[in-house]
């Protein structure tokens, strides 16, 4: 009898899937106390609000959303708000205690998130290329045949929550000066547009900028990681910003492309991505264009006060 190898093993996202799983079922006993109090909490300030969302969220969830795990809003607020809290809290605790030497958790955690962006990639592209996919104008996919693609963005989502370990080490490391509202903003809103991506249309258009995202962190977390053990590659530092705010800029030319054809040229279309996410998308991409553009800037200035200043202290 031969084994077909696609039983035998399962790709690491389906590992993935089974953690979360886990992870979920543990913190059950404490999660749930605290969302009856958020719900209640919710319901008892914004009734219209509350009844408004929920109406949102039962129309428009996937089919593959229940199939997977961290899906529940109100865990996704905890997470954000955990995030917030530790972030917070950790730096008044650090104010009067002595910086933490952070390079063996720098080194795994770049090392894993080198890796798992790399994986992203690679399976969301190999994924849309077995699907048939084109660059824009991809409509959502309910079918069973989505359900792939649906796992890969569910790990582009749920990799978001590892991210957060960057600002927890700039914490332990006292580095507040790179705790940005920048930072902190990029941090909290694209882990819960990346929720709602998944909850509603986890296929489709939802694989270019979960692709083209990963590979631009493989290039981020690759210096990250080669500063860590320094091995500095010091000419792309300059350069990560200006490809985050090319991604921007191609994120949004997929925004702008997929309302034009899904609203304008084809608003009978049967098969479509939700206007929602790429109106939200489009909305999205202008804040982050706007303060990496900030950051941009006031960065280059730094940096040539920085040589001005040297170049006159070697006079």
């Amino acid at each position: 009898m031969t084994l077909n190898s696609t039983n035998t093993f399962s790709p690491p996202v389906d590992y993935f899937i089974k953690l979360g799983e886990t992870i979920g079922y543990l913190a059950e006993p404490l999660v749930n106390p605290l969302e009856n109090i958020l719900v209640s909490a919710l319901t008892t300030l914004f009734p219209s609000i509350s009844q408004n969302a929920k109406d949102f969220l039962v129309e428009n969830e996937s089919p593959f959303s229940e199939r997977l795990p961290l899906m529940n809003p109100f865990h996704v607020l905890l997470i954000t708000l955990f995030y917030l809290s530790v972030v917070f809290v950790g730096k008044k605790i650090m104010m009067n205690k002595t910086k933490f030497d952070t390079k063996l958790i720098s080194t795994i955690h770049n090392s894993f998130l080198v890796w798992l962006s790399a994986y992203m990639c690679y399976g969301v592209l190999s994924e849309a290329w077995n699907q048939g996919y084109g660059l824009f104008g991809n409509p959502e996919d309910k079918s069973e045949q989505g359900w792939q693609m649906a796992k890969y963005i569910w790990l582009f989502y749920v990799s978001k929550i590892a991210e957060f370990t960057d600002t927890y080490i700039m914490v332990l490391k006292k580095n507040n000066h790179q705790i940005t509202f920048l930072h902190v903003y990029h941090h909290c809103s694209i882990f819960i547009i990346w929720w709602l991506v998944t909850y509603v249309a986890p296929t489709g258009e939802a694989y270019f900028s979960a692709a083209l995202n990963s590979a631009v962190h493989v290039v981020m977390y690759g210096y990250y990681l080669s500063t860590t053990l320094s091995v500095p590659i010091r000419f792309i530092k300059r350069y990560i910003t200006l490809f985050q705010m090319t991604q921007f800029m191609l994120m949004m030319i997929q925004a702008t492309y997929d309302m034009l054809l899904f609203k304008v040229l084809k608003p009978d279309a049967k098969q479509k991505y939700p206007f929602v996410l790429t109106a939200l998308l489009w909305v999205y991409m202008w804040t982050m264009l706007g303060l990496f553009a900030n950051f941009f800037i006031a960065d280059r200035k730094r940096e040539r006060e920085a040589k001005a200043a040297l170049k006159k202290k070697s006079r």
